[in-house]
């Protein structure tokens, strides 16, 4: 009898130690789908942020940015948080500063980098803002009109493009022209307007690496 018993407990372990793999199997491919699920089910919020620019609804933009941001500082979004109060403003800038057809996305982009080096650069303001607000620098963003303009989305796209980092210029690009004031960065050809430079400050001491 004894010996029928060891004979039946090894096997009742061995059930057991089956049914227990498969428990644990289950659970991680229900841990894996529920994964998956969590992915793809997350907003789109660069469209979102990019829909709420074009269509002027500010609030829902921020809630998006609030969500999107709140993601990034937990580690589950590898990207830079980014302000959509910034993202309008830079977006508005480029709407108005370059936002005729004949312009490329390139150029759009540098009109756009230019004002961040601006921020970055001890010889402007610290903020967006500031920058382009200062006295003389934007015209047209002192008009009563900007506050309320709604850019395209293709004009926000670049601006989010380059809130998370893209850059093209060189830190010490300052200043836009149709001459050259300085030493030239980049150079587009306008059949309106010619040649138009982006130049560096004269103080390249103080964006040097």
């Amino acid at each position: 009898m004894k010996k029928r018993r060891r004979r039946f407990s090894a096997k009742a372990a061995k059930r057991l130690k089956k049914r227990l793999w498969i428990a644990l199997l289950m659970l991680l491919i229900l841990l894996g789908l529920s994964t998956c699920t969590v992915v793809k089910t997350r907003p789109d919020y660069d469209a979102l942020l990019l829909d709420a620019a074009a269509s002027g609804e500010t609030e829902r933009g921020r809630a998006a940015a609030g969500e999107r941001n709140a993601l990034v500082r937990r580690g589950l979004m590898q990207e830079p948080s980014v302000d959509y109060d910034e993202l309008l403003l830079l977006a508005r800038l480029i709407e108005v500063e370059a936002g005729d057809r004949r312009y490329s996305d390139d150029y759009r982009l540098c009109v756009g980098e230019l004002a961040l080096n601006r921020v970055a650069s001890p010889e402007f303001p610290d903020t967006l803002r500031e920058v382009v607000e200062q006295y003389r620098q934007y015209p047209c963003a002192l008009e009563p009109e900007f506050a309320d303009l709604r850019p395209s989305r293709a004009n926000a796209a670049l601006a989010l493009r380059l809130l998370k980092g893209e850059r093209h210029l060189s830190p010490a690009v300052l200043y836009r022209s149709s001459r050259q004031i300085g030493p030239a960065f980049a150079r587009f050809y306008d059949r309106q307007e010619g040649y138009i430079y982006f130049c560096e400050s004269v103080y390249t001491e103080l964006y040097a690496p």
